[in-house]
């Protein structure tokens, strides 16, 4: 059994995958271009020189979004505002709440935006070249990577949103993001991704197909990359001291499901211990780890080589497993 919103999408190169997405989802897109807020001069000034600078550090996603813009018959920069929205406006939604245990073998992630954004989420396998990913993927982020992903190259990587107050002309998050979910361990991809310029950053939870956990918090200026033990838990506040200072606000959402969340996990668990955690509802509709904004769920269980994913849209399904035995087939 496959989720009804489930698609698979083959390429030699970004450029076919694009051609692929735009083809099988370029309706979606077209209703997010005709929904968009009424951008004025200054914000596409600033999806233009977003764009700039994406292509010049990864030219390949941006061909990968013109073949996309191409085959659903869309304008590249309206494909490009749809997918950066919150960077040209702001965005107050939280997302999410991600644990890891058993020595990072095991992982859990709610996927939380908004109770309307339930059918704007889907289950993704993807394979460019001998490259095989799977994914929860945002019709509106066409590039993919901003939730959660496990990619043949070795690692599982999940996100979460940050609240942080500082902001330059860079890479927008979601082209960062989707970086570190193809980049390959044990080579230099890390640093040279985090060296880029960013315009504003994710919390990225990588952890390789050894366990090995790594959190890597980002804002536009600074990012601290550590390699904590577990059980660990990331919501949507900063948890490093120093990055702290450039923070907001910390919301008590993300507060209480970080604490209730860290006094859930243990260092060792189930699939059965995760699923309880992952649906705790016990502090109400907003502040719960399962809240009324958790659009999506997934597990990831290293030593069933098995990601369980639960969609709100399709909830009477319950959860439905996909092999990932590709994460443990090095290319």
């Amino acid at each position: 059994m496959v989720h009804t919103n489930y698609y698979e999408i083959e390429g030699s190169d970004p450029r076919e995958i694009g051609r692929a997405l735009g083809l099988q989802f370029g309706d979606r897109i077209r209703d997010y271009i005709e929904d968009l807020e009424d951008v004025d001069d200054a914000a596409w000034r600033r999806a233009q020189m977003l764009l700039q600078q994406t292509e010049k550090y990864f030219p390949q996603y941006v061909a990968e979004l013109q073949a996309y813009a191409d085959a659903a018959e869309v304008e590249l920069l309206d494909l490009w505002a749809v997918a950066i929205e919150d960077q040209l406006y702001p965005d107050a939604s939280e997302r999410c709440t991600t644990v890891v245990t058993n020595q990072g073998r095991l992982i859990g992630h709610n996927e939380d935006w908004d109770p309307d954004a339930s059918t704007e989420i889907c289950v993704l396998k993807k394979r460019t070249g001998r490259t095989t990913s799977l994914e929860l993927y945002y019709y509106g982020a066409p590039l993919g990577g901003v939730a959660l992903s496990i990619s043949s190259r070795g690692h599982v990587q999940a996100i979460n949103s940050l609240a942080h107050a500082d902001s330059r002309d860079g890479v927008p998050k979601h082209a960062i993001a989707r970086a570190l979910s193809e980049l390959r361990f044990g080579a230099d991809d890390l640093g040279r991704i985090l060296a880029i310029p960013r315009s504003s950053g994710f919390a990225h939870i990588l952890v390789d197909r050894t366990g090995q956990l790594t959190s890597i918090e980002c804002t536009a200026t600074q990012h601290r990359a550590t390699r904590p033990e577990t059980p660990f838990v990331h919501t949507n506040h900063l948890l490093d001291p120093v990055l702290r200072q450039r923070g907001l606000v910390v919301s008590e959402s993300s507060l209480d499901r970080y604490e209730h969340a860290a006094a859930m996990a243990s260092r060792s668990m189930t699939v059965t211990s995760m699923t309880s955690l992952v649906g705790d509802q016990s502090r109400g509709r907003s502040k719960s780890i399962l809240n009324r904004n958790t659009i999506a769920r997934a597990i990831v269980d290293f030593d069933e080589q098995t990601a369980h994913f639960w969609l709100h849209q399709e909830s009477r399904k319950g959860w439905v497993p996909y092999s990932i035995d590709f994460l443990f087939k090095p290319e």
